[in-house]
């Protein structure tokens, strides 16, 4: 049975004033509209932004650290950014000449600037530089590149951070200390003296408890890629439209 005009009774009106998910706010404007989950993304941008500014510009560049307050400084940036690259919310195949900007990047200043402190800073009187670079820049710029990669391609947000909070965690679980002295033509030392170990630590710790500090790490891991991050995310405002162009 149909009504006058031959359209069912049970149909939402053409105009999508009532399709469900999209119920009006009270001034007239869809609630998926007016959540503020899609504007995450550029919020933790500019606050990645301005906390990367405040580690390169204000912070001391070297590779130790007199408190643990610095590290939360540079890995409270990190985060913002990972969390601007997750909650992208342009995600289409179209998009992946957006990836080409971190090669510009790596190519046009990072590459150049470390291969400098091999063949350029012979007396090594800027380690402390090439400390930060590598490990400030490099490293980071990698993981956000990969966190970017399966973003751009369709991944949900919680996944994209799955990823890029693991390869943080593998690079700061000792597991970098101890292949250097593997790989490399050196003697295992008694002691490994890393900053992001004694900083916890207190002091430098046997090659054998720096394997176990990075064994203790492999939980937190598991415990990462477990989370259900995609229900959370799924539950905050305006978060369907995060996903909205993963099938284009």
């Amino acid at each position: 049975m149909t009504a006058r005009g031959g359209v069912p009774p049970s149909s939402p009106p053409l105009d999508g004033r009532d399709v469900p998910g999209e119920r009006p706010d009270r001034d007239g404007a869809p609630a998926a509209a007016r959540g503020w989950a899609s504007h995450l993304w550029w919020i933790s941008l500019l606050a990645g932004v301005a906390g990367f500014a405040f580690v390169w510009l204000v912070m001391p560049h070297g590779r130790e650290a007199e408190t643990v307050w610095e590290f939360a400084a540079k890995l409270l940036a990190f985060a913002l950014l990972c969390c601007a690259v997750a909650f992208f919310p342009w995600v289409s195949w179209r998009q992946h000449w957006l990836l080409y900007v971190p090669f510009v990047f790596f190519t046009g200043y990072v590459i150049p600037r470390i291969s400098y402190f091999y063949y350029g800073d012979v007396g090594r009187v800027q380690d402390d530089s090439f400390y930060t670079h590598l490990y400030l820049l490099l490293y980071p710029g990698i993981v956000l590149t990969a966190a970017a990669a399966y973003r751009v391609g369709g991944g949900p947000p919680g996944r994209c951070l799955k990823i890029a909070f693991s390869g943080i965690v593998i690079v700061f679980s000792g597991l970098l200390d101890i292949m250097w002295q593997l790989v490399n033509p050196v003697e295992i030392p008694a002691t490994i003296d890393a900053p992001h170990i004694t900083v916890f630590t207190g002091g430098p710790i046997s090659f054998g408890a720096t394997i176990l500090f990075a064994l203790a790490h492999i939980p937190i891991v598991i415990v990462i890629n477990l989370l259900p991050l995609d229900r959370w995310i799924g539950r905050l405002p305006g978060a369907e439209r995060l996903t909205a162009d993963r099938a284009r």
